[in-house]
């Protein structure tokens, strides 16, 4: 991955909430972010960089979404963030030249697509996984404060999707042997 930390303010996003996620703020965007420059500064793989961009770009979205005080159209900070992470993580995902390959040797003429070899940027996975692990540790934090009627520590809306991207990164960097 080529310069990662040079992100266009431009901001993309990620529809896979099941209910809307109403809670972030600029600490937790700048705090995804973080972890883009220090994957990037270890010397990580573009599959954990791009899980952290996706991150980011998805949070980017939801903050920019609850920021807007009018709802010109209906789903709009959903929208907004779909709409931050692809022009994120697209433009990005050309950068990359790690690709993993998938064997589909099913059935079929060969070169058809369920018989064929197709290749996979890391990137873009990581930044999907990113986006998905970022709405599930969101809805984590949503649940537990309306459980609990508050937050069970202080930054909790933080430290919930940054270790939860931690623990996906540590998983991708076993996985794909260096973060891939």
């Amino acid at each position: 991955m080529k310069r990662v930390w040079q992100i266009p303010g431009i901001a993309g996003g990620l529809l896979v909430a099941s209910r809307v996620v109403h809670a972030h703020c600029p600490l937790c965007t700048a705090a995804v972010g973080a972890g883009i420059l220090g994957a990037q500064y270890l010397g990580l793989g573009d599959g954990v960089v791009g899980l952290f961009t996706g991150g980011f770009g998805l949070v980017t979205g939801l903050w920019v979404g609850n920021k807007l005080k009018t709802r010109f159209i209906p789903f709009q900070s959903i929208l907004l963030a779909v709409a931050s992470w692809v022009l994120t993580v697209i433009p990005l995902s050309g950068l990359s030249d790690q690709t993993f390959f998938v064997p589909l040797l099913w059935f079929g003429e060969a070169g058809s697509f369920f018989n064929s070899v197709h290749f996979v940027s890391k990137f873009l996975i990581g930044s999907v996984l990113g986006g998905v692990v970022t709405v599930l540790a969101l809805q984590l934090h949503a649940g537990i404060k309306q459980w609990r009627g508050g937050v069970l520590f202080p930054f909790q809306g933080v430290v919930l999707p940054l270790a939860a991207l931690l623990f996906a990164g540590g998983i991708l960097f076993v996985l794909w042997g260096g973060g891939g």
